[in-house]
């Protein structure tokens, strides 16, 4: 089976800026403000389809039932639904301070079939963005339920200024936000449910306050959780045909691994299925059966199990790429 490419579905927000077209060369369809680029997605709000190759037109779940064996590898079952939903994001302004459900909290307040952990890898940070995540050492729910009433509820938070190739693992039940200029890639649960602690006040498209969730917020949040803290990408030079492999996050839901390569070669398809984003800069990816598309900053990229000796060979001046993984017991038993 040949690599899989899918539409991009691009979301307007509030929040959003110009920056998906701008920088990762995203067709924006309007002058709107736009904050997310759905690269891979099997939640009912938008399915992905294949973009091109000889499955144009299939949607990601039709490909999954289909060809669970070409997907997932030899002897696993289909999952059921894709597990993951991966996105761009572009957040000029700040996101409302948030939080996600774990598995069964899910179910219970959401009506949503599974939870949402994710994490995060900076692209780019503009001077005076800020990401918030986890809640200050000490901070209890009374802490929590004061800032609500004064509207200071950031300075319950865990703040830091992210740079270019921060990593920040977020998972269920963790407070969140982010802004002020941040483009970034986000892996998470293929899931929607979203609880919002505070807005900023400010109003959404339709000229009113966007809705708020206090009640179970409050009940999702893991209070035991604490401050979350970037990875930072290492200072050091990178040998010219020797690639530098960062295990970023080793989940329950997903695993990822970022991979530079100034010139050198990249083995891909070890694992199963794989999901590819480029981070920053080109590079070529060709198979054994003659497959070969050069893929750019900003495109993402399934490789099936069945994809026979996949290679990425870097263009230019280099890449990053982003591999993410499908723990074991999440592509089907074998």
């Amino acid at each position: 089976m040949e690599p899989l490419i899918f539409e991009p579905y691009l979301r307007p927000v509030v929040w959003g800026g110009r920056k998906l077209g701008d920088v990762l060369g995203k067709s924006l369809p309007s002058d709107a403000a736009y904050g997310e680029s759905w690269e891979l997605s099997p939640h009912p709000q938008h399915v992905s389809r294949v973009a091109e190759g000889p499955l144009a037109g299939h949607t990601l779940e039709r490909v999954c039932d289909e060809f669970t064996s070409e997907v997932f590898g030899p002897g696993r079952e289909s999952p059921g639904s894709f597990p993951l939903l991966v996105k761009f994001l572009d957040c000029r302004e700040l996101l409302s301070i948030q939080v996600h459900p774990d598995d069964r909290l899910a179910a219970e307040l959401a009506g949503e079939p599974f939870g949402k952990s994710e994490a995060w890898i900076v692209l780019d940070a503009d001077p005076g963005a800020v990401i918030y995540a986890g809640l200050r050492e000490g901070v209890s729910r009374s802490d929590v339920e004061g800032h609500l009433k004064t509207g200071t509820l950031e300075q319950a938070l865990h703040a830091f200024i992210p740079h270019a190739g921060d990593c920040l693992y977020l998972p269920a039940g963790t407070v969140h936000a982010v802004g002020g200029g941040v483009l970034m890639a986000e892996i998470q649960q293929a899931s929607d449910a979203t609880f919002r602690l505070y807005d900023w006040n400010r109003v959404g498209t339709d000229g009113q306050p966007r809705e708020l969730h206090i009640d179970q917020a409050l009940a999702s949040i893991n209070w035991e959780a604490g401050p979350g803290s970037p990875i930072r990408r290492p200072a050091t030079e990178m040998e010219d045909t020797r690639p530098l492999v960062e295990r970023l996050v080793a989940g329950p839901h997903f695993e990822m691994t970022r991979i530079t390569s100034a010139t050198g070669p990249m083995t891909a398809g070890t694992s199963g299925c794989e999901i590819w984003l480029v981070l920053e800069g080109a590079a070529k990816l060709k198979t054994a059966t003659g497959y070969a598309r050069e893929f750019r900053c900003g495109e993402t990229v399934l490789l099936p199990a069945a994809a026979r000796g996949p290679t990425w060979m870097p263009v230019g001046q280099g890449v990053t790429l982003l591999k993410v993984n499908l723990p074991a017991d999440s592509q089907g038993d074998a």
